[in-house]
């Protein structure tokens, strides 16, 4: 077997999986209807069908990772548990050949997943509003994906770096609780957590750009800075360092997203592998 063969057979098995189609159709259904019934004061219909997908883009950057997680953490803690992955390994294929083979399978099971859901969007906006923002669709298609296989890897890796499925779905939980929840609660925000220590514990001046740049290490906070790319004039997310926006340094800018994304697509599924691979199985 190879790379291709491990990812075909994990595709086959993965794709079978009903909570994940679940989760993506009842994804797909609740944009179709946040679409379908989005309603501006005095907008025309191009405005309200580009708001409509504005406003979709917050749900996604609460859901997406949920189902990333999903389709992803049990991608190798499965075959462990099961004892599946010797019968993987003796084909024989490496250790390389599985972990990333399970990660191609599963960011091609997401991205069915996430083109179905802005399919059934793109529809309601046509039937709806009679006009589609393709530009800013698009552009919100490609965000997303990438947002998507961000938490994909990040579940692979933390799939391939434990051995047991109820140690698969703490990581994955707490994932989302540490990237996701901790970014969304008010009471328990991070900005607020590091301003806390570094103003009030520590008695040191404010410094609001540090507090950004520790909310930017979050891909949920990246997903919400990139979509002011997309969608020109929207809401800044730090308000308080940006009411000058050319005075931003450059790791606060919207077109540092990228290289976020980057790091969390490239660091978490290295150091799973890394730790797959010395592994006693």
């Amino acid at each position: 077997m190879s790379l291709r063969s491990v990812a075909r057979k994990d595709f086959t098995r993965a794709r079978r999986s009903r909570a994940l189609w679940a989760a993506a159709t009842l994804l797909s259904m609740v944009a179709a209807l946040l679409v379908f019934g989005y309603q501006g004061y005095r907008m025309g219909p191009a405005e309200e069908a580009t708001a409509a997908f504005r406003t979709l883009a917050t749900l996604l950057a609460a859901v997406v990772p949920i189902v990333a997680l999903v389709a992803g953490y049990l991608a190798v803690a499965g075959e462990r548990e099961s004892g599946g992955i010797k019968f993987l390994l003796g084909f024989p294929n490496t250790r390389r050949e599985v972990v990333f083979g399970k990660l191609g399978s599963r960011l091609v099971v997401v991205t069915a997943g996430v083109a179905f859901l802005f399919a059934a969007a793109a529809s309601m906006s046509l039937a709806r509003h009679g006009t589609l923002p393709l530009a800013a669709v698009l552009g919100l298609f490609v965000l997303t994906l990438v947002y998507a296989a961000v938490f994909v890897s990040l579940a692979v890796a933390l799939s391939a770096s434990v051995a047991a499925r109820s140690r698969a779905i703490g990581a994955a939980v707490a994932s989302y609780l540490l990237l996701v929840i901790l970014y969304v609660v008010p009471a328990v925000r991070i900005p607020a957590i590091v301003r806390w220590v570094h103003h009030t514990m520590l008695g040191q001046a404010e410094n609001p750009h540090l507090y950004s740049a520790v909310t930017y290490t979050s891909p949920f906070t990246a997903y919400r800075k990139a979509t002011n790319l997309v969608f020109p004039g929207d809401q800044q997310v730090f308000r308080a360092v940006e009411r000058e926006a050319a005075d931003l340094p450059v790791y606060l800018t919207d077109e540092f997203a990228p290289v976020v994304f980057a790091v969390w697509l490239v660091v978490p599924i290295t150091l799973g592998y890394l730790r797959f691979r010395g592994v006693d199985l």
